[in-house]
């Protein structure tokens, strides 16, 4: 497969062109500004990746179908820590997710990164630069697939609904989303209770 930069509302059957996929990875990556004269606090931030499984209405497969640094295992997919500091180059934090493995009523993954406490902390995504998500073919050595690179500052958004993986019939779909919400991962959950 070719690597294919996605634009917001791009998607990207996986499937389709790779019949045997089943075990990706999806990978963020951000900056936060320096702290400078009113950049108070940013280098403090504490971003987080999560994944929130929903059935075929929209809807949470259950408690346990929200992975984030608090429930970092579900079945089929798997959050890699929780980095605090995104500090370093390349990915912050990463999910593996196996397609066969997820539960059987899951239809949708939806993909979001949330600053902890940001209302707390009065921080929001206009210090967070160079946010992008990719996936990753662990089955072919962690080939990239595909990224989307949000071209967009975040603004006051305190949430970022990065990408949805969802299926039509048995093939897996990506699509890049980019949507800023005001808010936690709770209110993004309670949208689909």
């Amino acid at each position: 497969m070719s690597l294919l930069n996605l634009q917001k509302n791009d998607v990207l059957d996986l499937t389709k062109k790779d019949p045997s996929l089943n075990n990706i990875v999806l990978a963020a990556g951000w900056d936060v500004a320096k702290k400078g004269l009113f950049s108070f606090g940013a280098a403090d931030m504490d971003l987080d990746l999560s994944g929130i499984l929903l059935d075929e209405n929209d809807r949470l497969t259950g408690e346990d179908g929200i992975i984030f640094f608090g429930n970092q295992r579900g079945k089929g997919i798997f959050l890699h820590g929780d980095n605090r500091t995104g500090e370093g180059s390349g990915d912050d934090e990463r999910v593996s997710i196996t397609l066969n493995n997820l539960p059987q009523n899951c239809n949708k993954v939806i993909f979001s990164v949330n600053i902890y406490q940001a209302k707390e902390r009065r921080q929001d995504f206009s210090k967070v630069k160079n946010a992008y998500v990719r996936i990753l073919n662990s089955d072919k050595g962690d080939t990239e697939i595909c990224r989307y690179n949000l071209s967009e500052d975040g603004k006051n958004g305190t949430s970022l609904i990065f990408a949805e993986l969802y299926k039509i019939g048995s093939d897996w779909n990506f699509r890049a989303v980019g949507e800023l919400v005001q808010g936690t991962l709770t209110t993004l959950v309670n949208k689909y209770r």
